[in-house]
């Protein structure tokens, strides 16, 4: 796998956009990483499902599917791809950004700070990133 860390983070997305848009770029940047097999064929079955959705639309339905793909399918993705000493999830310093951060020092608990970083599904999508797209 390539090198995508830049300037000690990668962006991934901003979360003031709409559920439909973090998806996006989400799986905009899994297509862009050498992916193994079995990762790039879950990316695949994932587009499959958005496009099996698409009836319906924006409606609570709608974006209720894209937030359950999102917390169960596509987190755990971005979070398997994370380097050694780095993180997926919400920047510790501006809270509107989504990506691969450094994680702090060995005595800093990161995951009090970042809602991605646990395992409750409840907390995985920000409250201002659940209008569907």
């Amino acid at each position: 796998m390539e090198k995508f860390i830049v300037n000690r983070f990668k962006l991934i997305s901003r979360l003031d956009r709409d559920i439909g848009v973090l998806i996006d770029n989400c799986l905009g940047f899994l297509y862009s990483m050498d992916l193994g097999h079995d990762m790039r064929k879950e990316t695949g079955r994932i587009e499959s499902a958005l496009y099996d959705m698409v009836y319906l639309g924006r409606t609570p339905a709608g974006c209720e599917f894209k937030e359950n793909l999102f917390r169960t399918r596509i987190l755990p993705l971005m979070k398997t791809l994370a380097p050694p000493g780095y993180y997926f999830g919400i920047d510790p310093e501006n809270t509107g950004l989504l990506g691969y951060w450094q994680k702090p020092a060995a005595d800093a608990d990161y995951e009090s700070c970042n809602p991605l970083a646990g395992n409750n599904d409840s907390q995985s999508v920000p409250a201002g990133s659940t209008a569907a797209g």
